[in-house]
């Protein structure tokens, strides 16, 4: 009885000790972004079927930035002055462990608006400074501050912005269009609709759905190490405060984060928005390479629709043919 009794207790203590021990553990999976250039750059190749340097000779040799970021990191970027002339400014916001390049992909589809873009490494990736990534908690206060230093720095107004977020950069620039800053508008492309949702969506998968016990302790390690509220991670919560419009599409195939994700956050969005969820077999993000023509037409569409004026080819079109 008396051995039965110690087996007992041990299990009383080993198995919260297991707990907070593996729940430890898997937070870094959460908290530690394997991001590097070289990563970034064989992604292009692997999966763009292009190379970096094809990919920057389509815009002009950019000005690296470093801007001061919310609880003043170092933020570094990439500003490329597409023309002179330009009166707007795309702001571009990579996904989970990747860097500035990954957003390359997606200058083609708009190109045709002419205006100069910035594209920056999020917090606890690349060059830019900060310990963690809180999944749009603290990068959304980022981006706020990336816009202002645009608009002192490169004198633009807030209406001749538009945030262009990809995957957690998607996340990102949903949470930060709920905040009391409004860019002209956002595109969002395969964006989740919480942070716990995006974490064990993938590692149920990985790891079998016995994980999900295991869910609330990583998530709480989360909150102690990063010092944030993960609850704050959630587009969907945030969605219905958005006032700008957003462009939102979301591959039906997607295999990586589901298409319900961004169906919940679509929801919530105001009757300004628009909802495309893609049923061309593409895999996350993949829309922009594979099925380029078609997302820039529903781009173009949504752009003159709200007749975005900074934005519109023809403003451009107009002001090359004047100066000729």
């Amino acid at each position: 009885m008396r051995i039965i009794k110690r087996i007992l207790l041990a299990l009383l203590i080993l198995i919260p000790l297991g707990y907070v021990f593996i729940s430890y553990s898997l937070s870094n999976r959460v908290l530690r972004p394997k991001s590097s250039m070289e990563k970034t750059k064989t992604d292009i190749t692997v999966y763009w079927n292009t190379t970096f340097e094809e990919m920057m000779s389509l815009l002009p040799e950019p000005e690296t930035v470093t801007i001061s970021g919310y609880e003043d990191i170092s933020i570094h970027g990439q500003y490329f002055n597409v023309s002179d002339s330009s009166q707007c400014l795309f702001i571009f916001l990579h996904g989970w462990a990747r860097n500035w390049p990954n957003m390359l992909k997606y200058y083609p589809v708009l190109d045709d608006c002419g205006c100069n873009v910035l594209m920056y490494d999020h917090r606890a990736h690349g060059d830019t400074g900060g310990e963690y990534p809180t999944a749009g908690i603290k990068e959304s206060e980022d981006l706020i501050a990336v816009t202002e230093w645009a608009s002192t720095n490169k004198s633009y107004s807030w209406n001749q912005i538009a945030w262009v977020g990809s995957s957690w950069g998607a996340a990102t620039v949903l949470i930060a269009g709920a905040k009391d800053k409004d860019p002209a508008f956002i595109i969002a492309d395969s964006p989740f609709r919480d942070w716990d949702s995006a974490v064990f969506e993938r590692a149920i998968e990985d790891y079998g759905s016995g994980i999900k016990a295991i869910a609330p302790g990583v998530m709480q390690v989360v909150n102690m190490r990063a010092g944030i509220d993960y609850k704050d991670a959630s587009p969907m919560n945030k969605a219905s405060d958005i006032k700008e419009p957003v462009f939102l599409f979301h591959s039906e195939s997607d295999p990586e984060t589901s298409f319900d994700q961004s169906v919940s956050i679509a929801e919530n969005l105001n009757d300004k928005s628009d909802f495309h969820l893609t049923k061309w077999g593409n895999k996350h993000v993949m829309d922009v390479i594979n099925n380029k023509e078609e997302i820039e037409e529903l781009l173009m569409g949504f752009i003159r629709k709200n007749d975005f004026q900074y934005f519109l080819p023809k403003v451009h079109e107009q002001d090359s043919v004047s100066m000729n």
